[in-house]
């Protein structure tokens, strides 16, 4: 004869609380947790993970692996203390014919040494910042100084500012400031610009639509300044992705002898999605 066990609602609270609490750490390694890859190349293995913040990336690169789009490509760009190049299909094609949006996260990823970055085509004819879908490069970089990093912050605020400014004269309601631009702009009144695009600034941030300034990180100054990368490159490529292990690996492929910036010998990879 089957029993009916009576469970009393204080343990059931309890149950239910744990439960709970259960479910939400899941929930939230779920979404915490990184898509893990392997770079195999002829000099050694790279791991790495793909950021979760930059899913347009994550999820183009997860496509074209999938696809086999690097099978038999090697890395046909290298410059030693800089970076490598890779992302050519291996039947000779450079790119796939389409580009994917600019999602740049500098709080939380810059040109590391190890970070997975975009390519992509220059601001004169790729304004936006548009990545290339599929060329990518992996950041070798160098050593910076703290007094070198706030350089670097005051060129990336600069621009910011400058794009800011460009595009705010451009909203409707607005072109009171377009038509003195245009007017100083034709009278080469230099001075007069930089004196205008200070009160539309000043008026910018009355309105509370100026850009906040950026400053990195205590731990992104630490990096790299011990670690090192390619500061220079920040908020201008989308980095969406890590090497974890294989360092070794990745400053014997920036030390590969090259012409001009070819390695002699190719230096042959393949992608694979740890799944």
């Amino acid at each position: 004869m089957k029993t009916c066990q009576i469970v009393s609602f204080s343990v059931l609270k309890t149950t239910l609380i744990v439960l709970f609490a259960f479910v939400s750490m899941t929930n939230s390694y779920a979404q915490e947790k990184r898509i893990q890859f392997v770079i195999h190349t002829s000099l050694g293995d790279m791991k790495g993970e793909l950021f979760n913040e930059t899913p347009k990336h994550r999820d183009n690169f997860v496509k074209l692996v999938k696809e086999g789009w690097y099978k038999n490509s090697y890395f046909h760009r290298v410059i030693n203390n800089f970076m490598i190049q890779g992302g050519q299909n291996g039947d000779g094609r450079e790119d796939a014919p389409y580009t994917v949006p600019a999602e740049f996260v500098p709080t939380r990823h810059v040109h590391h040494k190890g970070m997975l970055a975009a390519a992509r085509e220059g601001d004169q004819v790729n304004p936006s910042k548009a990545s290339s879908a599929a060329q990518f490069y992996i950041v070798q970089g160098k050593v910076f100084t703290e007094p070198q990093l706030t350089a670097f912050e005051e060129k990336m605020n600069k621009e910011s500012k400058r794009e800011a400014i460009d595009n705010y004269i451009l909203f409707p309601g607005n072109e009171k400031w377009l038509y003195k631009m245009d007017a100083l702009m034709k009278a080469k009144d230099v001075s007069g610009m930089e004196q205008l695009r200070d009160a539309i600034y000043a008026e910018m941030i009355t309105n509370k639509e100026a850009p906040a300034e950026f400053h990195y990180t205590q731990e992104q100054k630490r990096i790299y300044s011990t670690l090192g990368g390619t500061p220079h490159l920040d908020g201008s490529y989308t980095v969406y992705g890590q090497i974890t292990t294989g360092f070794d690996v990745l400053d014997k492929i920036a030390a590969t002898p090259v012409a001009g910036s070819k390695p002699i010998e190719k230096v042959l990879l393949k992608i694979e999605i740890l799944d």
